[in-house]
């Protein structure tokens, strides 16, 4: 199994539009509403939204190809770049999906792994995430990579409010 990782630029937009949806569904969809999914998915990921993000200097997108095929992605995002106020000292992870022909090969640690690079790279000493408190594999996952409980948020689709874990991990100096 031979793995790339590339960083996005704005010639992967749509790419990017098209697996974030993908994944997101697959995540998600067996525990909202479609008009809520829908609702969520056209607001997050519409090609004006990404093409923000993906221009924005204080994220960046990378993608992870298993022999040639785009199997997932990473968005880490620092200072104003984030989706909750933290202070400066935090690299933000605020999605890390993999495509369900590949999932429980390892690669969410290699893009976990990539995060942490990216946080020490540029000099950030903790990194932290917002995990749905139902998605128990999620959390499980992110505890297995040293995450903590920090505090939590609410996180709205559609017409649903739901609740988010902020988890947190101190890298070591």
């Amino acid at each position: 199994m031979a793995t790339t990782i590339k960083r996005c630029t704005e010639d992967d937009l749509k790419t990017l539009q098209k697996l974030s949806a993908e994944t997101y569904t697959d995540t998600f969809k067996p525990y909202n509403t479609p008009e809520n999914l829908k609702a969520y998915i056209d607001d997050a990921y519409n090609l004006d939204i990404l093409r923000q993000e993906l221009t924005n200097k204080n994220s960046e997108f990378y993608f992870l190809y298993v022999d040639e095929q785009l199997a997932g992605y990473l968005k880490v995002n620092i200072l104003d770049a984030q989706s909750e106020p933290m202070d400066d000292s935090f690299l933000e992870v605020q999605r890390i999906y993999i495509r369900v022909p590949f999932k429980r090969l390892g690669l969410g640690k290699m893009l976990m792994k990539l995060a942490i690079e990216r946080a020490q790279a540029l000099k950030k000493p903790r990194v932290w995430l917002g995990v749905w408190e139902n998605n128990l594999s999620a959390q499980k996952f992110y505890q297995a990579m040293g995450f903590e409980h920090y505090s939590s948020h609410k996180f709205v689709m559609g017409t649903s409010t739901q609740t988010d874990y902020i988890l947190k991990k101190e890298l070591e100096k």
